[in-house]
């Protein structure tokens, strides 16, 4: 009888490490968009037009095109791949994709072709990744010598061979599979010279003489202006836009959707059934609305919403913590998603001055008093006479201190350029700036209000005829931010940290 108990334990504690280690690789991959989530929320509207297109081509043998636009990390991905997903299901179950079977003639096996502009850099590397895809085994190196309309006409027709000698009859050999082309980072495929690609693709589309669906991905809303004339005439404007979360429910639905297993009972999961792992995801998921609800995570994910919407930023909060999970620590630990919050929640401006001198810290603080005086914009002069009277002022302090002194003017001016290479202090143009440059044609500026990174830098180069120490410039912090960059430094004199700290 012990023995039966110690054998169950066993199991049951086998079952519980299993069930664990399926839920870190089924939630780590949403969380780094390895895996599609199980559900799109606020994504239906998006998901039905690109399903209805591909299904219409793959059903009904018609010939389609479409844009799918919107922001990186917006979902157009998930929608793509959900759309095939449904129409896989709704071949093998005969019917429509919500389930409900109906008497339809069984239309051909469609193919699947992804394309993505970060790595077909060419119509050539494109159109041997497309027959690869289409398992075609010829030998293409003669082919490609001449056009790509031909050569691509060329593999199609050995698709269409290779599908009628599986099937004999005449139907089927007239009949050419439908082929779905998935065109990822489309903006950069319509770079290629000459748009070949793209125009034999929408030609083909448009002709009607196979079906064809060519949908494409891209984060640009100005894509349309990147193809020529002759391949929009071949387009059908059909545009397809996804929206981020328009509400703080959908963000915070998204997260949820996310870090939620589903138990194993159900079609989703893909696994055995068992009590203790169904067991273990109900307890999994009910930590996760706890978590979720915590003052802390509650900020962080509104503040999340309220700067940029963007749920790839959301979930690298949450990283840490599934990646520790274990038969040990079988739940999110709230103590490591507070941790990895708070690291998030620090600005990216902040991380890059957390290793700064303290002359440049001092001309950050003089700046920052600059600005608290009422002057919009300012110079190395001006700052450096700001740093210096201060330290004239307080020399009696600062020199009980024995850790301070003040800096020469040559010195501090390497510091103020390490912040104009830093990004911190940018160049602003001036009227002197904008004129003429003695001959040259006018002044090379980044436009705008603002000069380049090294245009500081740069002297008459640039066009800017006053010295690099009275040349305008602006930082790029807010006065709050710089007393959180003091607070945060252990190496501040109590002086400099009151200076920091006070106000006009």
């Amino acid at each position: 009888m012990t023995a039966r108990k110690g054998a169950a334990a066993q199991q049951s504690s086998g079952n519980i490490a299993d069930a664990v280690a399926k839920a870190r690789r089924l939630v780590m991959g949403r969380l780094c968009g390895r895996i599609p989530p199980p559900e799109l929320v606020g994504l239906a509207s998006p998901f039905e037009a690109v399903y209805s297109l591909l299904d219409r081509t793959v059903s009904s043998n018609e010939g389609n095109s479409a844009l799918l636009i919107g922001p990186r990390g917006a979902g157009k991905s998930a929608i793509v791949h959900k759309a095939l997903v449904a129409l896989a299901e709704k071949k093998h179950s005969g019917g429509s994709a919500n389930g409900h079977h109906r008497a339809v003639p069984s239309s051909p096996k469609h193919h699947v072709v992804r394309l993505n502009g970060f790595i077909h850099t060419t119509d050539r590397i494109a159109l041997r990744d497309i027959a690869r895809q289409l398992l075609i085994e010829q030998d293409l190196e003669n082919i490609l010598i001449g056009s790509f309309a031909d050569a691509f006409s060329y593999i199609l027709n050995l698709m269409r061979s290779a599908g009628a000698d599986d099937d004999g009859t005449q139907q089927q050999r007239q009949q050419q599979p439908p082929v779905l082309f998935i065109l990822e980072e489309f903006d950069l495929l319509a770079q290629h010279p000459k748009q070949s690609l793209l125009y034999t693709l929408f030609d083909i589309a448009q002709s009607q003489q196979t079906p064809i669906a060519v949908l494409g991905v891209t984060a640009r809303i100005d894509v349309m202006d990147l193809l020529e004339k002759r391949v929009k005439s071949r387009f059908s404007h059909r545009q397809i836009h996804v929206h981020q979360a328009q509400s703080l429910t959908d963000f915070t639905a998204i997260l949820r959707t996310a870090l939620s297993v589903p138990l194993l009972s159900t079609p989703s999961s893909g696994g055995s059934t068992g009590e203790a792992s169904d067991s273990y995801a109900i307890q999994f998921n009910a930590h996760v609305d706890e978590i979720l609800a915590t003052p802390e995570v509650e900020a962080y994910i509104s503040d999340s919403f309220d700067f940029g919407k963007d749920v790839r930023q959301l979930f690298r909060g949450f990283i840490p913590a599934v990646a520790r999970l274990s038969p040990l620590e079988p739940s999110l630990s709230l103590s490591c998603v507070r941790d990895s919050v708070a690291k998030e929640a620090v600005s990216a401006k902040l991380q890059v001055l957390a290793s700064i001198s303290l002359l440049e810290l001092c001309l950050i603080i003089a700046m920052k008093s600059l600005v608290q005086g009422g002057s919009s914009k300012y110079n190395f002069e001006m700052v450096y006479n700001e740093y210096k009277t201060f330290m004239s002022r307080h020399l009696m302090a600062v020199a009980s201190g024995g850790a301070m002194k003040v800096y020469k003017k040559p010195v501090a001016l390497k510091a103020f350029e390490t912040l104009v290479e830093l990004e911190i202090v940018r160049p602003l143009v001036t009227a002197s700036m904008c004129g003429d440059g003695g001959g040259g044609g006018g002044s090379s500026t980044s436009g705008g209000g603002t000069l380049g990174r090294n245009d500081l830098l740069a002297g008459a180069a640039q066009g800017a005829r006053a010295p690099k120490e009275y040349r305008m410039v602006q930082m790029m912090l807010e006065p709050g931010q710089v007393v959180e960059l003091v607070a945060d430094r252990i190496d501040v004199p109590a002086i400099i940290r009151r200076w920091s700290q006070s106000t006009m």
